[in-house]
């Protein structure tokens, strides 16, 4: 586990030296906003307000494809608001030597601004209808009546953990989903993007300090109700500033139900065209799901790990270089995943992403996983 530690690291003050929200916190890091800059909810992702609209139009795709006469807006009116997302991917597997075409998600989602301090919010997979840790409904509603403008939000959606990347593969979210050659057990923590829980949170800024805690019933939306003794909890604090030109954001998370309990820091800096984000989570009494795996580990103790630096050419033009790490028995080495991740991001027009990719694992000699990818993301 000592020598991932001192490979992430190392690579990150490599890389950063080297280089001298939306729901993806790079551009939140380069243009020194905050995820409800162009969110409607606090802690990012899904349903974007008239700035984040506004910023995928103007901001994102190529200038030479951008017209100046177009508007957007997903309002149907003053107080109704709707948007969408669909993920598809191209996947070759070296391994393998074999191809697929995937839908990862195609949801619809919208928000209704019952008065100025209140709104209900509401997503729909309608890839993954069902209930289930990866699937169903999100729904909720959020309240800013809290002193000091803080707010409260219940109802059905993902504890705030570490960064929120849109990546499910890192292995600080979810890992591969057993789809990589020669996995026997889960690679990466809980937080899928379409992970979510049955709960509160409470959450609001001391200054630039962003808090958040939340409590749930820890089954991952199994089920319509679910009663039982315990109880899941997720905090989570952020510090957001800049010195200079350099804006930076650095935080601590935790997670915790039954005996299982997980642990993390985030950092993530911006100057210029330049981001570098990282984050790195241990575990107690965390279950893989193969017995064989977990009887190897009875403390449950893992360790995940993900560094990333990002490079805007131009507008629109985008090269990405990632590193993940997932030890899951501390102890034995041949069981580390390791992988680098280099590609880039093309946004052509608004709206629009094409993201290909090239991913190179660092694993066990006889089991070959590379694969090579191409991902096109649409939303409004």
């Amino acid at each position: 586990m000592r020598s991932c530690i001192g490979l992430f690291m190392s690579s990150c003050i490599i890389l950063f030296a080297g280089s001298s929200s939306f729901a993806l916190p790079r551009f939140a890091l380069m243009q020194g906003a905050k995820c409800q800059s162009c969110h409607l909810n606090p802690t990012g992702g899904g349903i974007r307000n008239d700035f984040g609209t506004t910023y995928s139009i103007d901001k994102l795709p190529l200038e030479s494809t951008r017209d100046s006469e177009f508007t957007f807006t997903g309002k149907l009116n003053d107080n109704i608001s709707i948007g969408g997302d669909t993920r598809g991917q191209f996947i070759y597997d070296k391994g393998s030597a074999t191809t697929g075409f995937q839908t990862m998600t195609t949801a619809i989602y919208g928000s209704v601004h019952i008065n100025k301090k209140y709104y209900f919010y509401f997503k729909q997979d309608l890839v993954n209808p069902g209930y289930g840790p990866l699937t169903g409904p999100e729904l909720f509603g959020l309240a800013k009546i809290l002193p000091g403008g803080w707010y409260v939000k219940g109802g059905v959606f993902m504890p705030n953990f570490g960064w929120r990347l849109d990546d499910h593969t890192a292995y600080t979210r979810g890992g591969d989903l057993g789809y990589v050659n020669g996995s026997f057990y889960q690679q990466g923590l809980i937080f899928l993007p379409n992970y979510k829980d049955v709960g509160v949170e409470v959450g609001g800024y001391i200054g630039d300090l962003f808090i958040t805690g939340g409590l749930f019933n820890g089954d991952g939306n199994l089920t319509q109700i679910s009663m039982k003794k315990s109880k899941a909890y997720a905090v989570k604090a952020e510090y957001s500033g800049a010195l200079s030109d350099l804006n930076f954001t650095i935080g601590v998370s935790g997670y915790g139900y039954d005996v299982m309990s997980i642990a993390g820091v985030n950092a993530g800096f911006g100057f210029g065209d330049f981001t570098l984000l990282g984050e790195f989570d241990v575990t107690k009494d965390y279950a893989t799901g193969n017995p064989a795996v977990d009887s190897l580990n009875p403390g449950g103790n893992t360790m995940a790990a993900h560094g990333e630096i990002d490079y805007r050419i131009t507008q629109g033009i985008w090269l990405i270089g990632m590193f993940d790490v997932f030890d899951p028995i501390q102890g034995i080495a041949s069981t580390d995943l390791k992988r680098i991740t280099f590609g880039a991001e093309f946004f052509p027009y608004p709206f629009v992403e094409l993201r290909p990719q090239y991913r190179h694992s660092m694993g066990s000699d006889d089991v070959t996983n590379d694969q090579a990818l191409v991902q096109m993301h649409l939303w409004f």
